[in-house]
């Protein structure tokens, strides 16, 4: 019977031919988290009833405040962005839950190895938080725009309430869609089943029966007596080996004493003095034959030990975007604070000069007015920002710590950036076509989703294999045994239980030695569900092939539009400074004229207020400048390598 055909959709989003050193590593790495860890999962060798113990899970992990401990001082947390980004990854929730995943995917290729179906990988991933730097705002800076210097411009703090995390999941698959559960697996763990008990057989009838020859025409007549067998005690025991292998080969042997239980005329107490014994060994010839399918579940299982590893540096990318972010973002805030102090600095010495010459009676009191609204509208903008720096402080330590463990005990007041951003006079060249092909060799998102695909190819292959009839070779020997061996479905659904052999309990019937062999047929004349399951899992992979196309696509868009940003950006910093640089410039003329008297306060005030203002809109640039850098890293998939971050460390849990 052959399977519908589905048209193909092959060669679009081929993996590299010869993937990033990175990736590669990603992929093959044996790092395995230290602290969430299973103990215990697989026996060690000739360790009898360490599969009977229970596998040991540790405690949850509270966070180590080691390094916080190292950078407080005075009350104050000094910290650089490399400090915060391996605080984030050794102390982060969402990091911590991707360890345990990596955890989950080892627990299913044990499972895998056993015969067993797989429960499956979390494909979530927790987006960063904004901070006050969100998406098209680098800054919350709209007190620039003010064009008047001594009214101030409220800014909605309450914006900064608006960062929720939001969950991603990279699953290509549909949601609540799954491909069929195929044929079933072999029992790769052996069975041992066994049952024994005692048993006493009594008040046996039997009719013994005689003949006697009539005197004529030849008849005759029969006649008997019943006999009562005296009770007999017995020991019945009934054992049997249940064994699978990858071909779908499937062993069973029996032996019990059902024979000299059902028809002996003595007592046994000893089960094994007359026992029976059958060996039966059945091997699919098309449902069910071969590794490729009965393999199926061990390679998904170490595609998604990949996976989740891949899974596990997408977050640990995630992070680091996010930390970054958020620590940039604090800085620029607080140079804008000390901007603003600075402002404030000046419109209150503006104002205290002022109050002398209106003391002497050299200036108007309007005047005075005017140098005191521009000190209130500093000292507002200024209590904003030191608002927004608070706040930013709040957001970044919730990505760094784990507030509510007991394990950071350690209290600081304030948060200290100790890195700058320094902006490049040039940028260096900037090959898309090359940084595109980086971005396709180096995501681990799209790695990820190329994995999925080739774990569908073998789940459809198996469905393809499912709708083949079922066509089973048998060859069975037994001792004391039955006239004929029964049917027996092969394997399980992939939950590890074995089907009981009819022989432990029918076994034994006779007292001959038999010797079978033959074929066993299966064919749905239809074939319905067998087809449908077909069909629906290939065009299910086709999903997941257009999906991880149009990821590929959204990358090379990352890729462009992040070069775009980060030559707009530096663009708009070089413009931003040569405007801080002339505006300097104006109040140092305005102020020479005032000296001369050819200029007025006023003249003054605006300008001081322009300066500042330049000087917020310069840091604004700076920062939205770090932040396309960023970015770029992200889209090209190397923000690990950039920021010195190695994967085997991130999945321990220890950075050095």
């Amino acid at each position: 019977m052959r399977p519908p055909e589905v048209s193909p959709l092959d060669g679009h989003v081929a993996p590299p031919n010869a993937p990033a050193p990175q990736l590669a590593h990603t992929e093959d790495t044996k790092a395995e988290p230290q602290r969430e860890g299973v103990g215990g999962l697989q026996p060690r060798f000739l360790g009898f009833l360490g599969p009977y113990r229970t596998p040991t899970v540790p405690p949850f992990f509270d966070g180590s405040a080691m390094r916080l401990d190292t950078l407080i001082r005075d009350g104050k947390l000094y910290l650089s962005l490399q400090d915060a980004i391996a605080l984030a990854i050794e102390n982060n929730l969402d990091v911590e839950a991707e360890r345990y995943n990596i955890t989950l995917a080892r627990t299913d290729l044990v499972r895998a190895a056993g015969g067993g179906s797989l429960r499956g990988i979390d494909y979530g991933i927790e987006l960063p938080q904004n901070g006050v730097g969100g998406p098209g705002s680098p800054l919350l800076n709209a007190t620039t725009a003010n064009s008047n210097p001594t009214t101030p411009t409220v800014t909605d703090l309450t914006s900064l309430n608006s960062t929720t995390q939001i969950q991603q999941s990279l699953s290509e698959t549909a949601a609540g869609f799954s491909y069929s559960p195929g044929p079933n697996v072999p029992l790769f763990d052996p069975q041992l089943i066994g049952d024994a008990g005692y048993l006493r057989r009594s008040d046996t009838v039997t009719l013994e029966s005689t003949s006697t020859t009539g005197t004529t025409s030849g008849s005759g007549t029969t006649s008997g007596a019943t006999v009562t067998s005296p009770p007999l005690d017995y020991i019945g025991m009934n054992f049997s080996y249940l064994q699978g292998f990858s071909t779908g080969l499937e062993l069973v042997a029996i032996v019990n004493n059902a024979s000299a239980v059902e028809y002996g005329s003595i007592g046994q107490l000893d089960p094994f003095s007359t026992p029976s014994t059958s060996l039966m060994l059945t091997q699919p010839l098309l449902r069910g034959f071969g590794r490729g399918v009965n393999l199926r579940y061990l390679r998904i299982a170490r595609a998604d030990q990949k996976i989740s590893r891949l899974l596990f540096e997408q977050q640990v990318m995630e992070t680091i975007y996010g930390t970054s972010r958020l620590y940039f973002d604090l800085v620029s805030l607080g140079e804008d604070v000390l901007v603003k102090e600075e402002s404030l600095r000046a419109a209150t010495k503006q104002r205290e000069d002022e109050e002398n010459q209106e003391t002497l009676g050299t200036l108007a009191p309007i005047e005075l007015t005017r140098a005191k609204a521009l000190e209130s509208s500093s000292r507002f903008a200024l209590i904003q920002a030191q608002g927004l720096y608070k706040q930013e402080e709040i957001i970044l330590r919730n990505q760094l710590l784990r507030t509510a463990s007991p394990v950071f005990s350690a209290q600081f007041d304030e948060i200290v950036p100790t890195d700058h951003i320094v902006v490049p006079d040039q940028l260096e060249p900037l090959d898309v076509p090359a940084l595109v092909a980086q971005g396709l060799a180096r995501r681990p998102d799209l790695a990820q989703a190329q994995l999925q695909i080739e774990a569908g190819k073998i789940s459809v292959d198996a469905s393809r294999n499912n709708a083949r009839p079922q066509l089973n070779l048998y060859a069975n020997a037994e001792t004391r045994g039955a006239s004929e061996q029964p049917y027996e479905t092969l394997g399980s659904t992939g939950n590890g239980l074995a089907t009981t052999p009819e022989n432990l309990a029918l076994g034994g019937l006779r007292v001959s030695t038999i010797y079978q062999a033959g074929v066993q047929l299966t064919l749905p004349l239809r074939n319905r569900i067998a087809e449908s399951d077909v069909a629906r899992d290939a065009v299910q992979l086709r999903q997941v092939q257009a999906r991880t196309e149009k990821l590929s696509a959204q990358i090379r868009e990352d890729v462009e539009t992040a070069v775009v940003a980060l030559q707009t950006a530096q663009a708009a910093y070089e413009a931003a400074s040569q405007s801080r640089e002339y505006q300097a410039q104006l109040l140092d003329a305005e102020r020479d004229k005032l000296s001369v008297g050819q200029s007025t306060d006023l003249a003054v005030l605006q300008n001081e207020a322009y300066l500042a203002q330049a000087k917020s809109t310069e840091i604004a640039a700076r920062s939205n400048w770090m932040k396309a850098r960023i970015e770029l890293d992200y889209a090209l998939g190397d923000l690990l390598e950039k920021n010195h971050v190695e994967l085997d460390d991130a999945i321990k849990g220890t950075l050095p």
